[in-house]
């Protein structure tokens, strides 16, 4: 059955699959409505970021089927080999750790049926479903880190399809909470439409209603906001002045504290420390004059609601103590003890298979590095950090040796909405499945590639890349880059 939103992404997909660009913006746009379904099966629902990232993987595949031929140089191959080679494992140990040790070591499976108890170890459908969901995922990231090296500056223009989708979320959260407020209208159905998902938008804290916008739970919401409150920050610190990093900045802030996530809240938190930590440490004289002049800047805008807002308003004061009370003491909450016990469970699991890990989509866990450590366990952590160091060093060479504006630009945003991202979920995420996760990683490295081959420019042509690039530009350079 096709939903509301299916009628709108499905047309645009079919419009656009013959274009890759516009395809990786539909992928961003679409990342929004993460508890939506494009079409439901049964009690499956398709999200709509997987419909475009999907036909984007096909229509690469087709083209290099056909005789494309794509850049592997400028250090892209190199750094996503570790990548390549954790995500091949990971799809074995889905199939022969449920196996191994069946019946051997209790796990939280991904659907739990009847009890929430754990169960015995064996193979299970959670571990089909999260295969597929990390082979378009992870063919996301690859397929597009080839692709958009060869699109150069035009990166941009993908990367802020990203900060659009933010204060697309921003409105729709708005919406929902003038709606809570004043009763006005709101389809909430059209957002919340995927029956995957467990939907947790009617919760309150006292008489307030909290508000989850297109997503799932205020948790869900608040993951997602950090990564364009982390971008747009970023950016901003590094020197950009445009109007539309300014706006997400701003507006997805004000809507990460009216959505009351303790999740939220701590990320906001780590962030900041993060940032101050990292510029007074190795940052610039410049980047350390900015970030003063923004902490002053906040400090200021905080000094000022707090001492006008309780003469002005006492009813939202009264409000505002008891969302930060029940902020505060959610540690003794019976959801938090639930959710500390799913992580040290995981550990367990991790350490009763002697660190191979109980295979990909075996466990459920609260938040990240228990979840990876269950999954994959030692080896699955060691290639991930192995994949984190290959990264960084490709992103410091490329800023080593160019200064591209736009390019840095992108690096910077994705660097930034990366950090948030994972913070987020490492708090409070049991995995990361959404693709614009994936895409924003494949920017990043594709950003640097390109700055490597700018570089060196004049010893290694433009790669061919007859996948995308025009005719004319391949007639006249072939040579692929140096490594």
């Amino acid at each position: 059955m096709i939903t509301g939103l299916g009628v709108v992404i499905l047309p645009l997909c079919l419009l656009y699959w013959r274009t890759p660009k516009r395809l990786l913006q539909l992928i961003f746009i679409g990342s929004t409505f993460a508890a939506a379904a494009v079409f439901v099966l049964g009690s499956y629902g398709v999200a709509p970021p997987l419909l475009p990232a999907i036909i984007f993987i096909g229509y690469f595949l087709l083209r290099l089927i056909l005789g494309a031929s794509y850049p592997t140089g400028n250090g892209v191959l190199r750094t996503l080999t570790p990548f390549i080679l954790v995500v091949i494992g990971a799809l074995v140990s889905s199939l022969l750790m449920p196996r191994f040790f069946e019946g051997q070591i209790f796990v939280w499976p991904q659907k739990l049926i009847g009890f929430n108890v754990l169960s015995p170890l064996s193979p299970n459908a959670g571990n089909y479903t999260q295969d597929m969901y990390l082979i378009i995922d992870a063919g996301l990231t690859i397929a597009a880190s080839f692709y958009l090296v060869t699109i150069g500056a035009n990166m941009r223009h993908v990367f802020d399809a990203y900060l659009y989708a933010g204060l697309m979320v921003v409105f729709i959260s708005l919406w929902q909470f003038v709606a809570n407020v004043t009763h006005i209208w709101f389809p909430t159905t059209f957002f919340l439409s995927n029956p995957g998902w467990a939907l947790l938008s009617g919760e309150s804290i006292g008489t307030v209603i909290r508000i989850t916008g297109p997503f799932s739970e205020p948790a869900a919401l608040a993951s997602y906001l950090c990564g364009i409150i982390g971008a747009s920050a970023w950016m901003i610190f590094n020197g950009d002045r445009r109007l539309l990093t300014r706006l997400a900045l701003l507006l997805n802030l004000s809507v990460l504290l009216l959505c009351t996530s303790t999740t939220g809240y701590a990320t906001l938190g780590i962030l900041v420390a993060g940032l101050a930590l990292y510029t007074f440490v190795v940052g610039s004289t410049t980047l350390k004059k900015r970030v003063l002049k923004g902490l002053a800047g906040v400090g200021v805008v905080t000094a000022i609601i707090v001492t006008a807002v309780p003469a002005v308003a006492p009813g939202v004061t009264h409000q505002a103590v008891t969302i930060a009370n029940a902020t505060f003491s959610k540690q003794q909450s019976s959801s938090y003890q639930d959710r500390t016990s799913t992580d040290i469970d995981s550990l367990h699991e991790a350490v009763e298979s002697y660190g191979l890990g109980v295979g990909w989509g075996s466990n459920r866990s609260s938040s990240l590095i228990p979840g990876l450590s269950a999954a994959i366990g030692i080896w699955g952590i060691a290639g991930l950090l192995w994949f984190m160091a290959r990264v960084l060093a490709h992103v410091r060479i490329a800023q080593r040796h160019t200064n591209i504006p736009e390019l840095k630009m992108v690096t910077h945003g994705c660097a930034g909405a990366l950090v948030g991202i994972l913070v987020s979920a490492a708090l409070s995420g049991p995995s990361i499945t959404s693709p614009d996760f994936y895409l924003l990683l494949a920017l990043l490295i594709a950003a640097a590639g390109r700055q490597r081959w700018e570089a060196g420019a004049a010893q290694a042509p433009l790669p061919r890349f007859a996948a995308f690039a025009a005719p004319k530009v391949l007639a006249a350079k072939t040579a692929k880059p140096t490594q």
